[in-house]
């Protein structure tokens, strides 16, 4: 039990040392914050925010919107939404939010409304996007292998995968849909049998691959680690569908070493906005279908 307690105050603090970390960056950043109330407080929908000052009780919001706020603010849920640049990876962005109880009002002198807000518990991602799988193909995801799950600190020029998009893709490998915290393969049983007979729910894996917005454009590069949630072999079309679920991001260090590193908000960072692209063109190429 004693085991158990002390991982929930790790759990704990980490989550703490994450909320007190991201709101230095709101801060350091003057990120705008987009506040949303229930329709019960207040009609009023375009109102932002700016992060004056935060400690480990609370934090102060300045909301130019408001001419004023009376004390039936107080005590009512808000939802803060917010975009900050990633501080381990150059011109990646994250969408976040979180929900905080307001605790206090104040009108300034300036004239300007103060709200005192409790520190969140969490921060989880806004992006409506990681949970939306899109349909892609090699042109998007020029490249793809994985291994089964690498040990943190391996190189990876001394491990063989089990299967690579680059020799494989002619075997019957390809990628079918993407979302930000998953994606699925499709594999040819010809292939599944040379390569990977058994498929085990729960099994980790390893996976490089890259991901452009368009074809053409600058390729970023992702590591993560997925466990397989879904196994589906379709003996008519001669194939086997595999469904995984990201777990961990990982990054090569200076040493040329595999690094993995806890995934900050349920999904893979900065890979949420090469599937909103990619949904974007989705739509796009429907409507001149359609049209």
């Amino acid at each position: 039990m004693c085991a158990l307690w002390a991982k929930a105050d790790d759990d704990s603090a980490r989550k703490r040392k994450l909320v007190m970390d991201l709101l230095e960056d709101i801060r350091d950043q003057r990120a705008k914050l987009k506040l949303d109330f229930e329709d019960r407080i207040t009609s009023i929908k375009d109102i932002t925010a700016t992060l004056l000052d935060y400690d480990a009780t609370g934090m102060t919001l300045e909301v130019s919107a408001l001419k004023g706020a009376s004390g039936t603010w107080i005590g009512s849920e808000v939802s803060c939404f917010f975009r900050i640049r990633d501080r381990e990876t150059k011109g990646r962005e994250q969408f976040l939010t979180f929900d905080a109880r307001i605790n206090g009002v104040e009108k300034r002198p300036s004239g300007m409304v103060h709200f005192i807000l409790a520190l969140p518990e969490t921060v989880k991602s806004a992006q409506l996007r990681r949970s939306v799988r899109v349909s892609v193909d090699q042109r998007k995801v020029p490249t793809l292998k994985f291994w089964r799950e690498l040990p943190s600190g391996i190189m990876v020029s001394d491990a063989k995968p089990l299967m690579d998009s680059a020799t494989d893709a002619a075997r019957g490998l390809k990628v079918d849909n993407f979302s930000a915290n998953g994606m699925r393969l499709l594999v040819s049983n010809s292939l599944m049998n040379s390569v990977l007979p058994e498929q085990r729910k729960g099994e980790h894996f390893s996976f490089h691959f890259e991901a452009v917005a368009e074809p053409g454009s600058p390729a970023a590069s992702f590591w993560v680690n997925a466990v397989l949630r879904n196994v589906f072999m379709d003996s008519q079309k001669g194939e086997t569908a595999l469904g995984f679920e990201f777990i961990s991001e990982g990054f090569i260090d200076e040493s040329r070493r595999l690094v993995w590193r806890p995934l900050k908000f349920d999904e893979v960072s900065g890979l949420g906005k090469f599937v909103f692209k990619w949904n974007l063109d989705l739509y796009r190429e429907k409507g001149i279908g359609g049209a």
